[in-house]
């Protein structure tokens, strides 16, 4: 520190010390905040320079067409001159045409990817052609002159390329202008005009920067924003396939039973019309089974619900395990399942009752109050479900079977009753290994009764367990 700088220090009242510590460090932190700032930060960004470098792109096929324009339409009336120089700046004119055209290929080939060096050459060889022009041609110097007055501002309305870029294009334009202003006019401009074209072309050029930067400032703004919104956009797609995922997992859990995984009685509900208007379609024959533990009851009441909730659980997984893909079944009650299988008729249907009685029987699950196995079984009543008792209800269908299931009961449990009755037919049909009582308890249940086959009443289920 200096003797001047410790008088200072020393005679400087702290608040003024203070303001000029204050004002030092806001200096030091402007290259930091400009680093920080959103013009550079997103003006650097790869996503920006991308969505520029398109623009630029777009912007200099669009600029070499319209300088070619400009160009022949400048040849054009420079034939009519009789000056001298005419014949060079034709010329001139005429290779600017083809570098133009040039440009406009190259930028939609080759050189897509680097479209800024390609704006960068073919502007600053207009500027050069114009110098050429002016020295060639001193009957045209103002003219060139004032082309390259206007081509700064003209650059910064079309161009929307880096700033680092556009200061060293206004660099390079300060050059050339420069020189053509000392190359000529010739005596055609005194010293005092040439000074007054230098101050007007740094005006032009501060101008286009000014321009520059505040275009390019409005772009990233928009980019921002643009940006901003399809985040929101994103997010909110996220959101609505989020809520559509939780929708479907509400409708399956409205539709699964959560104890034992088994379809609700509201999905059988559905399935159910669904069969029914399968079967208008089609003409397939469906099975339905109404499957029951037997005693039950004593299960809950010996060894508690907790015992008794395992057992449902076990028995239902075994019997999803033994259905096939297109099958399913149903928690219809408390130890109450009910089935939907595809079967061809009467004779598959009672086996493959049959094949799932013997399925929860091989469990061996221990069930001391139901003799004379002293392991948990079930019962199952079925019904047959095709065109020939399409004219039932859905209710009347599970009726049926849950008559049959009664019969089962009534019959000593551990058994295959079936109630699959043809509406067309007087009498049941008669199953392998189903005595004729059985039948005619069958007859009993399914037979139907009074107009359009429909179903005599249902007894009212007893608690046979």
């Amino acid at each position: 520190m200096t003797t001047l700088e410790r008088r200072i220090e020393a005679q400087a009242p702290v608040s003024l010390r203070a303001r000029i510590g204050s004002t030092v460090a806001d200096l030091r932190s402007i290259p930091e905040r400009l680093r920080g700032s959103e013009y550079l930060r997103v003006g650097q960004s790869a996503r920006f320079r991308a969505v520029q470098r398109r623009r630029v792109r777009s912007a200099i096929r669009v600029g070499c067409l319209v300088v070619a324009l400009a160009d022949a339409f400048d040849a054009a009336a420079t034939i009519g001159l009789q000056a001298d120089g005419t014949a060079i700046s034709l010329g001139v004119d005429l290779a600017t045409i083809a570098v133009a055209l040039g440009g406009w290929w190259a930028v939609g080939g080759r050189l897509r990817h680097h479209p800024e060096a390609v704006a960068w050459s073919l502007s600053l060889g207009i500027a050069i052609s114009d110098v050429v022009t002016e020295i060639a041609a001193p009957g045209l110097a103002i003219q060139s002159i004032g082309y390259l007055l206007v081509l700064p501002g003209l650059i910064a309305l079309v161009l929307p390329w880096r700033t680092k870029v556009h200061v060293r294009w206004l660099l390079a334009m300060a050059a050339v202008s420069v020189t053509a202003l000392a190359l000529g006019p010739g005596d055609r401009l005194s010293a005092d005009e040439r000074g007054d074209l230098v101050v007007v072309l740094f005006v032009a050029l501060g101008a286009s920067l000014a321009g520059h930067v505040l275009l390019q400032r409005a772009q990233i703004r928009s980019f921002v924003q643009l940006e901003e919104t399809r985040a929101l956009h994103r997010r909110a797609d996220a959101d609505r396939i989020e809520l559509e995922r939780a929708q479907h997992a509400l409708e399956l859990t409205a539709r699964i039973d959560p104890l034992t995984g088994a379809n609700n009685r509201r999905r059988l509900e559905e399935d159910l019309r669904a069969v029914r208007a399968h079967i208008d379609r089609s003409g397939m024959i469906y099975g339905l089974l109404m499957i029951d533990l037997d005693r039950f009851k004593a299960i809950n009441d010996l060894r508690g619900h907790l015992a008794g909730d395992d057992v449902l659980r076990r028995v239902a997984a075994a019997i999803r395990a033994s259905l096939r893909a297109d099958d399913a079944v149903y928690r219809y009650g408390g130890e109450e399942f009910v089935a939907i299988i595809t079967v061809s008729n009467a004779d598959r249907l009672f086996a493959a009752a049959e094949r799932l009685r013997l399925i929860v029987a091989a469990l061996e699950i221990e069930h001391v109050d139901n003799p004379p196995s002293d392991v948990v079984s079930i019962s199952v009543g079925a019904t047959l479900i095709g065109r020939f008792n399409l004219d039932l209800s859905v209710d009347q269908w599970l009726g049926q079977s849950d008559a049959a299931l009664y019969a089962a009961k009534a019959g000593g449990r551990n058994t295959v009753r079936l109630a699959a009755i043809p509406a067309a037919l007087p009498e049941p049909v008669l199953i392998p290994g189903q005595t004729d009582r059985e039948s005619a308890v069958a007859s009993r249940v399914a037979r139907p009764a009074g107009p359009r086959g429909a179903l005599a009443r249902t007894p009212r289920r007893r608690s046979t367990d």
